[in-house]
């Protein structure tokens, strides 16, 4: 009996042993969940302070007022949706004199087309546009264009490979016509400006929808510009046309004006012009292999044009704007090249 006794307790004991493993295991693991629960939870609440953080620094920033309050705003909103339908083209004109004979050409490419779409959040955003014609081939030119309107400065650059150009030429008293694929041209241009009344006046309001125009204003501008193009075609027996190489560079500097005119009912209405000189050249033209220097007259013009008409809604907006770059180059008694590249947008929005 005795022998008994000492032997039971240990087989409870035995017996118990495996249940206080199973439940340390359970506790274990119960555990170690609500760690794992716990870091999640310190996680999300370390990216949501993150995200806190920088809403509040954007909106500070959004909200920072560097211009007179009585004519510029900033949009209440947080969200802007925004979509733009592009159009562009390119148009290249020349007169010429060569010993009495008077000849001249107008060329003009395809019109080009794209759409885009573009979000943005308190002033930051991004987007991206598709070119349906490329898309489908139906032609090869190339166009890239980026522009910034600031507050205080901005430009417009484009990258343009064309070789679409079509058109007409009148060498004395017989007509040509040239068709499509007659001249090929590369051009790279920029045209940067600085806005001097600019706590009054916005281009952003105009041209990005970033900032409200509330009462009419307008500045003077400050301009820098510079171009770069090569064109070239080949002879052409039949035509009795030779073939040319061209090449321009040019930089100008100028003054201009540019106007916001606020009407009734949300209208915006913008125009400006920002004619610069041609201060620095380097022009020559190969004929045949023979490379001259083309003569340089003064004054040579660079000018940039731009049109908006935007109208505003409650939480939406709509409007077209436009943007022309136009270079004049030598005189109508000797050579004159006269240069258009335009782009025109049609844009809807929405704020939230």
């Amino acid at each position: 009996m005795f022998l008994f006794l000492l032997i039971l307790p240990a087989g409870v004991s035995n017996a118990q042993q495996p249940v206080k493993e199973r439940w340390r295991t359970v506790l274990t693991k119960k555990k170690q969940k609500a760690d794992s629960i716990y870091q999640v939870a310190d996680s999300l609440m370390t990216e949501y302070r993150v995200v806190e953080r920088l809403d509040s620094m954007i909106t500070a920033k959004h909200s920072k007022k560097k211009f007179d309050s009585l004519y510029i705003a900033r949009p209440d909103a947080r969200w802007t949706f925004k979509t733009r339908l592009k159009f562009a083209g390119t148009h290249i004109a020349s007169q010429s004199v060569d010993e009495g004979v008077k000849s001249s050409t107008s060329l003009d490419t395809d019109l080009k087309s794209s759409i885009s779409f573009g979000v943005a959040y308190r002033g930051i955003g991004f987007g991206f546009g598709l070119n349906p014609a490329k898309l489908f081939n139906k032609h090869s030119d190339v166009e890239l264009s980026l522009d910034s309107y600031g507050q205080k400065i901005g430009f417009d650059m484009t990258y343009l490979r064309a070789g679409s150009f079509k058109g007409s030429a009148k060498i004395g008293n017989k007509e040509l016509t040239l068709e499509r694929g007659f001249l090929h041209q590369t051009l790279f241009s920029v045209n940067a400006f600085y806005v001097f009344n600019n706590r009054r006046f916005s281009y952003a309001a105009a041209f990005t929808q970033s900032y409200d125009q509330k009462r009419s204003a307008g500045s003077l501008l400050a301009g820098i510009s510079y171009l770069s193009m090569r064109a070239k075609n080949e002879r052409d027996a039949a035509l009795e046309l030779s073939g040319m190489r061209i090449y321009m560079g040019h930089i100008g500097l100028g003054v201009g004006y540019a106007y916001n005119l606020v009407l009734s009912h949300n209208w915006l209405i913008h125009a400006s012009t920002l004619p610069t000189v041609v201060i620095v050249n380097r022009n020559n033209m190969t004929i045949d292999g023979e490379r001259t220097k083309m003569p340089f007259y003064f004054p040579s013009v660079i000018s940039s044009g731009r049109l908006a008409a935007i109208h505003y809604f409650k939480h939406y907006f709509a409007g077209i704007t436009t943007v022309v770059n136009t270079s004049v180059i030598g005189r109508s008694n000797r050579l004159l090249l006269t240069h258009t590249n335009w782009l025109a947008r049609v844009v809807v929005g929405m704020r939230l």
